[in-house]
């Protein structure tokens, strides 16, 4: 099947909007991704002119971390846009097996800020900035797609979204977006803050049963700070992400710039909050350093011959007795899961454990779904919370998504999309270093152009009546 010059390869995944193949430029002997709207959109104005403005606003943009477009045409009545093919996954995938530390949570905003605040120079809003519309490429470097329902700051050209329209994905939308009021540079920002929170907490900051349970509390719910559930996300991160998800415009970030610098401003204090020994320390310990370890040789002498002269005796408390104990509190999602703390299995979920303190290898498994496994940080009398979602194993008709994840976010996935057979990674300074919760399928590499997702998440037009 050809597309003008353009050899589809395999299908990678359709939706609301289109159909999104993996293809082969002959030109450039490159692979490409081609997005075809449906035929039976055709006939729908504004499904084609929301089409074609996705490929206006990625032609107006060029940006290391932007999907590329490479050219819109149209064949025998079919209209399509060539565009980057990203090898990877999505921020979404990475989401559900991986467990972010501050330092992550800072990269990945401070990149996804500054391609906005690129994006809104240029006059173009997002406005659906959620982890399935950013890609993570197998070197690490993130992507943003779907500008599909991109806003266009063009006075002369008419507005695509009427009153009453509201686009974007629920969980993700900002005040603004729910209401149907004008949207700017802050909405993304907002947006943004959402997937801040959902790294640092693990969860959603407006969840639901319903649209309008989430529409509620993203309009008038303010969401507990991020530091009360992680305490592991330092103050000032805290308040940044609950700066972004201010409801009135006004009070949050001005600019994706703007919050770039202060993203930075807390990775500095990450840095420097680790104790470091002075120069003038360093040379007054210098001198005393020969001495201390003459001390320490000699204890370590006399009590090695101690141990072995006089024996230990009866209930002497050893390294381990007098450490502090840490407790690991393990629930899972389906729960039985069977525990494994640095490969000794410990029973299954929901499971309480007394551990020492420091860094302990944390694995989950359980019959149809794949494996979870992280390291995680213990510390002395803490107790460190784990609610953990197995992902279930692809069947031959794609990933099954876990139900609550789909009420938290509001999202609708159809059961069949494309998992395109994502294999372990290695995803520099994103993904733990072996990760074990992908799909592997035998469709071979984890080409995860992440049309599939943009398609199957674009949220239909919801009117309010």
């Amino acid at each position: 099947m050809k597309f003008g010059r353009y050899e589809v390869i395999s299908e990678i995944g359709r939706g609301s909007m289109g159909v999104v193949y993996k293809a082969h430029d002959p030109n450039l002997d490159l692979t490409i991704a081609l997005k075809v709207l449906r035929q039976d959109r055709m006939s729908s104005d504004s499904f084609m002119k929301r089409f074609l403005s996705e490929a206006k606003a990625l032609g107006r943009l060029d940006h290391p971390n932007i999907i590329r477009v490479y050219n819109v045409d149209e064949d025998q009545g079919n209209v399509y846009i060539a565009m980057e093919f990203i090898e990877g996954e999505s921020l979404n995938d990475v989401i559900q097996r991986k467990r972010f530390t501050p330092e992550e949570i800072i990269e990945i905003g401070s990149t996804v800020a500054g391609t906005l605040d690129y994006a809104h120079k240029q006059g173009i809003i997002h406005r659906d900035i959620k982890p399935s519309n950013i890609l993570v490429r197998s070197d690490g470097r993130l992507k943003i797609t779907d500008f599909g329902i991109a806003h266009i700051e063009d006075t002369a050209a008419p507005k695509q979204t009427q009153a009453g329209e509201i686009l974007g994905t629920p969980a993700y939308m900002s005040p603004e977006q729910v209401l149907s009021q004008p949207v700017d540079g802050r909405s993304d920002i907002f947006s943004l803050g959402v997937i801040l929170y959902e790294l640092s907490a693990g969860r959603m900051p407006f969840a639901g049963q319903n649209l309008a349970a989430i529409f509620n509390a993203i309009t008038q719910i303010e969401p507990a700070p991020v530091k009360d559930g992680n305490p592991d996300i330092p103050d000032d991160l805290s308040a940044l992400i609950s700066k972004c998800l201010r409801k009135n415009p006004a009070d949050r970030f001005s600019s994706g710039h703007e919050l770039v610098s202060a993203l930075k401003a807390c990775n500095k204090k990450e840095e420097t909050s680790t104790p470091s020994v002075k120069p003038a320390e360093q040379k007054k310990t210098k001198g005393r350093s020969l001495i201390a370890a003459a001390v320490i040789v000699i204890a370590a002498v006399i009590g090695f011959a101690s141990y072995y002269l006089m024996g230990p005796k009866t209930g002497t408390p050893t390294v381990e007795d007098r450490a502090a104990p840490a407790v690991l509190i393990i629930e899972s999602t389906p729960q039985g899961a069977q525990v494994f703390i640095d490969n000794d299995f410990k029973g299954k979920t929901p499971a309480t454990i007394e551990l020492t303190a420091g860094k302990h290898e944390v694995r989950l498994t359980s019959p149809g779904h794949y494996d979870w496994e992280a390291q995680v940080q213990l510390n002395e009398n803490e107790e460190t919370p784990l609610a953990i979602r197995l992902i279930p194993e692809t069947s031959d008709t794609g990933a099954a998504i876990p139900q609550s994840r789909e009420k938290e976010t509001g999202e609708s996935r159809t059961a069949g999309r494309d998992t395109a057979g994502a294999r372990e990674k290695n995803i520099s300074k994103i993904t733990d270093p072996a990760p074990a919760a992908v799909a592997d399928t035998p469709k071979g590499k984890a080409a995860q152009q992440r049309a599939n997702d943009d398609l199957d998440d674009m949220i239909r037009d919801i009117k309010y009546k």
